[in-house]
């Protein structure tokens, strides 16, 4: 052997040894399963100067099926065309190979051996040798196979063989050190979902949980931000978000993702991956695409807060069915993500536990916080009385002071006042309204000008009905011309002539058809009259007109049929005081007024004038109960009073009123609405 061959081989065996080297080392890193084997198929047939290889892998139904290729494909780019025999017989000995779990080289057109049915149908030699292939829970076994040149020598071939067996060996080492990486993930994994669960049953406290599931949670799921929203009848209201100590109600963001968890949470959907590009249902779509024009996230996972009666499938592929009616949905959770973020398996598991382990969390804490005297009972666990070493001198003692408290309570008489709101209106006072459709052409009246019953108030124009009458007005000029020529026209005629007599015949059916144009023509010029005359309002009353700044509101400005326009009130004559009481006071007064011979007296203070309290008696009282302007239920009633005692008396004027019931114990009178939340929350009557 020549100092040149020499040379040459020892640099191809250094190669190789590199080769080797460089793949154990890449086993022992972070590097992904596919970009690992493809470097091993890569080194492999570089090592060796081969045509090509391909990774085989067990499919789930147990047949080999490519990983990864490289090169020559024994199946697809031979020299040779493979058919269906070929193929089968090729498929026989992987299958054969992977069996026997130990590598070996293929001649070309060879066998395993004489027993084994399959065998290498191409003009190459083939080296089959098993490999680690990383899977979970356990790794599997694969086939690599190797086409190559038949060498010259027996002993290069073995060489051949020993150099990828070292490299499948290499893959086992990969595959611990995944089962290692993965085990370390799940040990961490599994600490913070300990610490999560320790965490979010810690407290009873709606706020605090809502805190502990947002933040704790976000770690957990590792995303952007996480939002946590309670339920409140059919909408829900954002209590929570991660890096956040307070919520901004009037926020316009936080408005957003209300209305978009309100109409998602309405279909029944267990969760919801969202991303901005995809096409989602017009009731989603709207406030979805609002939402993240202002928040700018990316991907948006939804998932109700509900409280599970029964035990559900851990699988996520089953979320796809409706939310389950026995689970109590209290809440929802919002993940975001404001980059790009492939969804993975991992992250959904993740979420999905949050999610149970945050409803039921949450739940427990509405809960115990809907307990009667929560708020009391809350104080007193806090309070340093509850600390103290209590006495039996000090019991009695305690004792003692609350039952005179008591007797006080119970047997000291009181006055008892339902109090309500209103406002001092003139009797006679009307609303003048629009009684057509048009625009404000003339305001003949200013605000506190004196007006008396039929004067002029503000004139509409309506452009259409003008053209109308115009119209008609034309159209019956018209036809009287035409009359007026059929006349002449007789009056000229001999009737003698036959002519004559049937042209004469014409003319008078003719009148007699234009006769009748006219009379519907003038009834029609009667309405549009009507029509134009009602366009000019007037006073309905004597009085004084109340409306402020009439020109700036209504002139040159169109209305509707039916519009308030201004108020006209006589302010000389009797006045009334309007009270509204809520629905749940008006009882006391109608028992009070069962009891009593006279009209109930009502107390009211003025705000413009405190100092003076002014005298009333109830008038009437309203038989149902209407909303106000928050949308409570309150009860209308007419309160008769003097205004010529009362002083700078104007409509609208805001008043303190108190109607007097009687007299009951002071007790009663100081703590009625405890005795009657009581009698609502714990007895239901």
């Amino acid at each position: 052997m020549t100092t040149e061959e020499s040379s040459s081989i020892e640099n191809l065996w250094q190669e190789i040894e590199e080769l080797v080297l460089g793949l154990a080392q890449l086993a022992r890193t972070d590097i992904s399963s596919q970009k690992f084997y493809s470097e091993l198929l890569d080194r492999a047939v570089r090592g060796i100067s081969a045509q090509g290889g391909v990774l085989w892998v067990p499919n789930a139904a147990g047949n080999l099926e490519p990983q990864q290729q490289q090169g020559l494909h024994p199946e697809k780019n031979g020299g040779t065309t493979l058919d269906e025999q070929d193929l089968e017989r090729h498929r026989q000995l992987l299958r054969e190979a992977l069996h026997e779990r130990r590598p070996a080289t293929i001649a070309p057109h060879g066998r395993w051996s004489e027993q084994h049915r399959g065998f290498n149908p191409l003009n190459e030699n083939l080296i089959l040798c098993p490999v680690a292939i990383e899977a979970h829970p356990t790794p599997q076994v694969g086939l690599l196979e190797i086409v190559h040149h038949p060498p010259r020598a027996s002993s290069a071939q073995e060489g051949y063989v020993r150099f990828i067996s070292a490299l499948c060996e290499i893959s086992e080492d990969f595959c611990q050190h995944s089962q290692l990486v993965k085990l370390r993930e799940l040990e961490s994994l599994w600490e913070q979902f300990e610490r999560f669960s320790e965490h979010v049953h810690l407290h009873l406290n709606a706020e605090q949980t809502a805190f502990i599931i947002a933040n704790e949670g976000r770690i957990l799921i590792d995303c952007d931000r996480l939002s946590v929203l309670q339920k409140s009848g059919k909408s829900y209201q954002l209590i929570a978000a991660s890096g956040v100590e307070s919520i901004e109600r009037r926020s316009e963001t936080v408005q957003r993702l209300e209305s978009l968890v309100s109409a998602i949470q309405s279909l029944r959907r267990p969760y919801w991956i969202m991303e901005a590009e995809e096409k989602y249902p017009p009731q989603i779509a709207e406030p979805l695409h609002a939402y993240l024009d202002l928040a700018g996230s990316r991907a948006l996972m939804i998932f109700p807060l509900s409280h599970i009666i029964h035990e559900t499938s851990d699988d996520p592929a089953d979320a796809n069915t409706n939310i389950d009616d026995s689970q109590l949905t209290v809440g929802a959770i919002i993940i975001e993500q404001f980059h790009e973020v492939p969804s993975s398996h991992t992250m959904l598991e993740r979420s999905l536990a949050v999610s149970r382990h945050g409803g039921t969390a949450l739940y427990n804490s509405l809960q115990f916080e809907s307990f009667p005297f929560f708020p009391l009972l809350k104080h007193w666990s806090y309070s340093p009385l509850r600390k103290k070493q209590l006495t039996v001198r000090k019991l009695l003692t305690a004792a003692v002071i609350l039952a005179v408290i008591s007797a006080i309570l119970i047997l000291t008489p009181a006055d008892f006042k339902i109090e309500g709101t209103g406002s001092l209106q003139p009797v006679d006072q009307q609303n003048v309204f629009a009684t057509a459709d048009g625009v404000v052409d003339q305001i003949l009246v200013r605000q506190g000008e004196d007006v008396t019953t039929g004067s002029t108030l503000i004139t509409l124009r309506d452009s259409d009905l003008e053209l109308e009458f115009s119209r008609v007005r034309g159209e019956i000029q018209t036809t009287q011309k035409r009359l007026a020529v059929i006349q002449a026209a007789r009056l000229e005629l001999n009737p003698t002539d036959a002519n004559a007599l049937q042209q004469a015949n014409r003319l008078t059916a003719e009148q007699e058809e234009l006769n009748e144009r006219l009379k519907s023509l003038n009834e029609q010029s009667t309405l549009l009259k009507n029509q134009q005359e009602a366009l000019t309002l007037k006073s309905p009353l004597n009085g004084e007109v109340l409306t402020w700044d009439l020109q700036e509101k209504l002139l040159a400005r169109p209305v509707q049929r039916g519009q308030r326009l201004l108020t006209v009130a006589d302010l000389k004559g009797p006045w009334v005081l309007k009270m509204e009481v809520p629905d749940s006071e008006i009882g006391h007064v109608l028992e009070a007024q069962r009891t009593s011979k006279e009209p109930l007296p009502v107390s009211f203070l003025l705000l413009t004038d405190p100092d003076q309290t002014y005298q009333g008696t109830i008038e009437k009282i309203a038989a149902t109960a209407e909303p106000d302007a928050d949308g409570k239920p309150v009860v209308q009633i007419t309160v008769r009073l003097d205004h010529e005692t009362i002083k700078g008396l104007r409509p609208g004027a805001s008043v303190l009123p108190q109607i007097d019931c009687g007299t009951r114990s002071l007790g009663y009178v100081w703590l009625r609405r405890l005795f009657e939340t009581v009698q609502r929350e714990l007895f239901f009557f």
